[in-house]
């Protein structure tokens, strides 16, 4: 007699929780760094060692070329390590890219806090500029590293992929939050304890990183079978670990994946339906950034400083980060519920829809108290919906789009990709937002009508479905207005032997690396 069905929830294990928790503390290190650094720029000890004194108004600050370059040179160090992760998780595994990002992002650190000088205009620009490069190394290892969709069933694998925004988003909050405690600190000290802070989440993933289990899957692609095994029942229920089930997973991966289970060189990323399939990731990672990211993560306090918000610059991200925490939990639940399309689709459409008012509003002369509220509750609007959909579900694109052949160098190249417009966006916005001030919602609005539009015309619905799965769909060419297709059955993809159980979320839930 055939066992009752499990649900994909009774994969859950404890381990499987940890592994997932550990990894995304990774997350917490991208969030923190990037809303701390927003802070810094504007805390007046910080603008006082390593701004420019103007004797006209007898103080120290930065033109908008310094402050574009100590925003996105740093994206250097991110594409290096973006580029790098596919190949390094591929040859060492996960385990060990965390360990390397964790030492690297140490050395970023007291290369930054190393760079005060001694006094007022005193502070090594240079110095600080090449810490930021080396911190970001890590940043680009942790967004492929932790941008796995592969340790969880299918039917919540989007929830946990999408958790990692919740992530970034409680690190984002404790660094608006430290920001907001020594924002009137004029020396060393409040800069250099926000920037310091990060020690610690370098040495949580370091220490976490010991507990976990490597991929059942990359131990497989290194022909290391019985480790594979081994991996896979430290993440299972008990019962699975005693009866066999997790022999006869690893087999029906093998069998699923087939050549698959070896990485396939980097030309295959242009060669057949895995044309179609980079190109989309690194259409939605583009995206990720073009739509207006930094502009309301790095850039928030600065434009809420020089837009007539000065007394509220760093007290509205506190509010904002709050918001683009909470945004996170419907999206959560969205993305496995309703799927990927819809939830772009909808967060798009509002996170234009408020850009544009934002604008709207902004180019108003003598507004009035309404009005001023209004532009701030857009922003914050628009940064509520931009975290419920357009912030994490590239990321989960990323890790599940690509074949199995392909999924690290995939998300390598995308994340590169991500980071070039990373460095433009950031490079550009001061001198928008000194030139063209609140016409700035045009521009991005703009940008997320596009991505609606790609969205609609473009993107297959990948819910709920096996990673393996996924290949058929872009088997054929995809057509927006038919319906979405029945999922497959076990029979037709050859796991009638696996009685009892849930095969597809098992087999799916075979990897140990999560998310970027």
């Amino acid at each position: 007699m055939a066992a009752v069905p499990r649900s994909a929830w009774a994969m859950a294990t404890p381990m499987l929780l940890f592994s997932c928790f550990c990894l995304l503390v990774g997350d917490m290190l991208f969030g923190f760094d990037t809303a701390s650094f927003g802070g810094i720029l504007s805390n007046p000890g910080f603008i006082r060692q390593f701004g420019a004194y103007n004797p006209v108004t007898k103080g120290y600050a930065f033109d908008s070329l310094h402050i574009s370059l100590l925003s996105s040179l740093a994206f250097i160090g991110k594409f290096i390590g973006c580029f790098l992760a596919g190949p390094c998780i591929e040859r060492f595994g996960h385990r060990i890219v965390f360990i390397m990002l964790s030492v690297v992002s140490a050395i970023g650190i007291i290369v930054e806090i190393t760079a005060a000088g001694t006094g007022p205009g005193t502070g090594r620009y240079a110095q600080f500029i090449v810490g930021r490069i080396i911190v970001y190394i890590s940043i680009g290892l942790v967004e492929v590293n932790v941008t796995q969709a592969e340790i969880v069933p299918a039917d919540f694998r989007g929830l946990v992929v999408v958790s990692l925004q919740l992530f970034l988003n409680a690190g984002t909050l404790l660094a608006t939050g430290v920001n907001k405690r020594f924002s009137t600190y004029t020396g060393a000290t409040g800069w250099k304890t926000v920037t310091g802070i990060q020690f610690i989440f370098a040495s949580l993933i370091a220490l976490f990183t010991i507990f976990i289990p490597n991929s059942p899957r990359w131990l497989l692609s290194r022909d290391r079978e019985e480790e594979a095994v081994a991996a896979l029942r430290r993440i299972r229920p008990k019962e699975d670990a005693s009866n066999g089930n997790c022999e006869a997973e690893i087999i029906a991966i093998k069998e699923a994946i087939q050549e698959d289970v070896r990485k396939a060189p980097w030309l295959d990323l242009v060669r057949g339906t895995n044309a179609r399939r980079t190109m989309i990731v690194m259409v939605y990672y583009f995206f990720q950034q073009a739509t207006g990211q930094a502009f309301v993560s790095t850039y928030q306090t600065v434009f809420y400083r020089d837009n007539g918000y000065a007394a509220h610059a760093f007290t509205y991200p506190i509010i904002n980060s709050c918001l683009s925490l909470v945004s996170v939990i419907p999206g959560m639940y969205a993305v496995d519920k309703f799927g990927r399309r819809a939830t772009l689709l909808l967060s798009f459409f509002l996170q234009g829809f408020f850009m544009f008012l934002l604008a709207g509003l902004g180019q108003i002369d003598g507004k009035s108290r309404s009005e001023s509220d209004m532009v701030v509750a857009s922003f914050m609007l628009y940064a509520f919906f931009y975290n419920m959909g357009g912030a994490s579900i590239p990321y989960l694109l990323g890790s599940e789009i690509p074949n199995a052949a392909l999924r690290e160098k995939t998300q390598s190249i995308g994340a590169a990709w991500n980071v070039i417009w990373a460095f433009v966006t950031n490079f550009i916005i001061p001198y928008m937002i000194n030139s063209i001030h609140f016409k700035v919602g045009w521009v991005f609005g703009s940008i997320c009508m596009l991505a609606l539009a790609f969205t609609f015309f473009v993107l297959p619905e990948t819910k709920g479905r096996r990673l393996e799965d996924i290949d058929a769909i872009f088997e054929t060419p995809f057509n927006p207005f038919a319906p979405h297709p029945a999922r497959f059955t076990d029979h037709e993809l050859g796991f009638g032997g696996l009685e009892g159980q849930e095969k597809g979320a098992d087999v799916d839930a075979s990897h140990v690396h999560v998310n970027p």
